[in-house]
């Protein structure tokens, strides 16, 4: 199992996504690594974000709990090293990793689909706890109030990563889905 961090693990992570785009076309599922790839290069290249992000320092993990109405087995934790309005990295951490993120937002998957389709504003989301902040840290909730136009930005950004959901894919999508999901399980431990 490679481990997060080291060098091995970032290029084996970028040579499964790699040969994911060899065999998968898009749009592609949101939360695989592919996605999260194009997801990240709209982050890099977009200069909205990076002037209202300007000030912004620290990860943000955002972690899609698992439950009844998903098709994965465990939180999915989807981590940014985010620095002053640009986006060092992002992929799938495994869960040791995710919970120690500087901003770690938890929220139920379904919840997650309603705020990346824009149906529900994150800002609101965190304001009214349907959006959680763990551990709650009065600092760093007031940094991510501070931030909340890079927040929307970024929310904003998903819609134009386009995607399907895990759970409104075809069967070929979804077995293509749990497939890649369990490789990333037993070889990054995610």
């Amino acid at each position: 199992m490679f481990s997060f961090g080291n060098d091995e693990y970032y290029r084996e992570y970028s040579s499964l996504i790699k040969k994911r785009r060899e065999s998968e076309s898009g749009p592609f599922i949101v939360t695989t690594p592919e996605w999260l790839d194009d997801f990240v290069h709209l982050i890099q290249g977009d200069e909205k974000y990076k002037r209202v992000a300007r000030t912004w320092e620290g990860s943000c993990v955002l972690v899609f709990e698992s439950g009844p109405d998903t098709i994965f087995k465990n939180n999915i934790y989807i981590y940014f090293d985010l620095f002053h309005g640009e986006c060092n990295w992002g992929g799938l951490v495994p869960e040791d990793i995710g919970k120690n993120g500087d901003y770690v937002l938890y929220s139920p998957y379904a919840r997650w689909k309603m705020i990346l389709k824009g149906e529900l504003n994150v800002v609101r989301a965190i304001a009214t706890g349907k959006l959680k902040l763990i551990p709650f840290d009065i600092k760093k909730a007031a940094k991510l109030a501070a931030a909340a136009q890079a927040a929307i930005r970024l929310v904003e950004l998903t819609g134009d990563a386009g995607g399907i959901f895990p759970d409104e894919a075809d069967d070929r999508r979804k077995k293509s889905y749990l497939d890649v999901m369990e490789k990333l399980n037993s070889q990054f431990g995610i």
